[in-house]
């Protein structure tokens, strides 16, 4: 009895572990220079939000040139120009159905394995190994959901190196500089 417990226990450590590596490996950092404006160029055919001076454009980046980039956004192309633009920002693809599909099937078999070795001479035995299976797949299911909202921010690919810093920051910076000299 003590046996089968173990090597349940370890092929669970064992399914937690491999659950752990590939997190670990699917994060990563990508550095890149926010403010090369030619550096969108291998962002063509993404979605991004252009902030610009007048508000937010969001759609499929189409074409960067020197003086503008092509954004197509409700179904025709927006240039717009590179002195008005602020920052611009990538969606990220987190692939959400995919992981969770894939952590629920890693739940059922969890869960499947925690009850086989729970359960297994019990009354009711079926029924109760099923639940097991079940909670193990719904909690599979909602972790696989947290997991893919992870990093959920989009990844600043351009920021102008005009932007000034807002005015609510400036206004807090001149009342110290006003305290400090004040004293």
């Amino acid at each position: 009895m003590k046996k089968g417990r173990a090597a349940t226990s370890r092929s669970v450590k064992a399914v937690l572990f491999a659950i752990v590596l590939v997190l670990t490996a699917s994060v990563r950092s990508r550095a890149q220079n926010p403010g090369d404006f030619a550096g969108l160029q291998k962002h063509i055919n993404k979605q991004v939000t252009v902030e610009t001076q007048d508000g937010q454009v969001t759609g499929q980046l189409l074409r960067v040139e020197e003086s503008r980039l092509v954004v197509y956004d409700s179904g025709s192309p927006t240039p717009i120009a590179r002195e008005s633009v602020r920052r611009v920002t990538r969606h990220k693809s987190r692939h959400t159905a995919a992981w969770v599909g894939g952590m629920t099937a890693a739940g059922l078999g969890v869960g499947f394995l925690f009850g086989l070795s729970s359960f297994h001479d019990a009354i009711n035995a079926n029924a109760k190994i099923g639940a097991s299976a079940a909670g193990g797949a719904g909690a599979g299911a909602a972790a696989g959901y947290a997991v893919s909202r992870i990093g959920k921010k989009d990844e600043l690919v351009y920021q102008s190196s005009g932007t000034a810093e807002p005015p609510a920051i400036r206004k807090n910076a001149e009342n110290e500089i006003c305290a400090s000299t004040s004293f």
